[in-house]
């Protein structure tokens, strides 16, 4: 494989070898400047209507839309372990019925 030299790199300049502290600092939110703790970036790609919706809804509860998303995936999760245990009371129910008769 041939390297290619690119041009214009001599205008950069030699590479930093420290980084700035900034890159160790909290991640804050842009609107209020809260420390949130999230690190890890997250891109999705949704319709425009999904979008539009949850901004209305981040505005509306005065937070951000990766707060709506981090609730709605609480509220999920509680939804399906419930729906879970509740099947799983069934499926004990209809065993003890069977065994009883």
């Amino acid at each position: 494989m041939v390297k290619r030299k690119l041009k214009g790199l001599e205008v950069l300049g030699e590479a930093p070898t420290e980084a700035s502290e900034n890159i160790r600092a909290p991640e804050t939110a842009p609107s209020d400047g809260r420390i949130t703790g999230r690190t890890k970036p997250l891109s999705l790609k949704s319709k425009p209507e999904f979008h539009r919706e949850l901004k209305r809804l981040a505005v509306e509860e005065e937070c951000l839309m990766i707060e709506i998303l981090e609730k709605a995936l609480e509220l999920y999760q509680k939804q399906s372990f419930s729906k879970k245990t509740n099947n799983t009371n069934y499926q004990e129910n209809i065993s003890k019925i069977k065994l009883d008769k």
